[in-house]
């Protein structure tokens, strides 16, 4: 995995334009932490073949959402795509194809230290007609580019990996030690004494809670940071 830095967006733009010279389609993920590129099911259980269990509450979901979600006729793919944007735990990880939006990401995390962004060279990993397929059964860990079926996907960009158990390893794989994968990744390290600036040039693009989540909820917490009526300063 190649390692790079970018202290402004300016920086960022110039790391990012790169990657038009190594692959057709590059994907970005912007995150609080170095490394542990697996999906939320794994970080959990990481040592555990979990697909039984996501079958099981991927029936829950069907049974019990049913007035809540857009068909009764889903592919398990599809209930994983909608499941992972409410929050559910799944072996799917969020991309974009759009990289301010994950230096958007990374500087946007409540946290201590420096934030990171990963862009993949997806060129090699990428699987089409991914929804004829059960995602439980693939043999290794691919890129997919959802069905286009929610707002916050399309502001978003948002792409996938679709995450396998490996039962030689006996664990998810994290695309950083991923064989496959390991090798088409970039760190780019964003400091924590730029976050706050970079946010601030990333709104004057456009590029902010408001356009990456467009509903109320979006524009409410983008007017919080805007107004500074977060938890670093009470209101009286």
């Amino acid at each position: 995995m190649r390692e790079a830095s970018a202290k402004d967006i300016v920086e960022f733009v110039r790391e990012t334009n790169n990657f038009d010279l190594l692959s057709e389609i590059v994907l970005y993920r912007g995150q609080s932490r170095s490394g542990n590129l697996v999906p939320s099911i794994a970080r959990r259980y990481a040592k555990a073949d979990t697909a039984p269990l996501e079958k099981k509450i991927l029936s829950q979901l069907t049974l019990m959402g049913a007035a809540l979600l857009p068909s009764t006729n889903l592919t398990p793919l599809e209930l994983l795509v909608i499941a992972q944007h409410y929050g559910l735990q799944t072996r799917l990880l969020d991309w974009t194809s759009n990289p301010l939006a994950a230096l958007y990401f990374a500087c946007a995390k409540e946290v201590s230290g420096d934030t990171f962004v990963y862009a993949l060279e997806a060129d090699r990993v990428l699987v089409e007609d991914v929804y004829s397929k059960d995602p439980f059964e693939i043999t290794k860990t691919r890129v997919f580019q959802p069905r286009l079926s929610n707002p916050r996907i399309v502001a978003q960009h948002g792409w996938f990996t679709l995450h396998r158990y490996s039962r030689r390893a006996g664990s998810f794989v994290s695309l950083e030690k991923n064989p496959d994968t390991k090798d088409l990744l970039t760190e780019i390290r964003i400091p924590k004494e730029q976050r706050e600036e970079i946010l601030r040039a990333l709104d004057r693009h456009g590029v902010n809670r408001r356009s990456l989540f467009p509903d109320l909820e979006g524009l409410c917490l983008h007017l919080n940071w805007k107004f500074e009526l977060d938890s670093r300063t009470p209101l009286a």
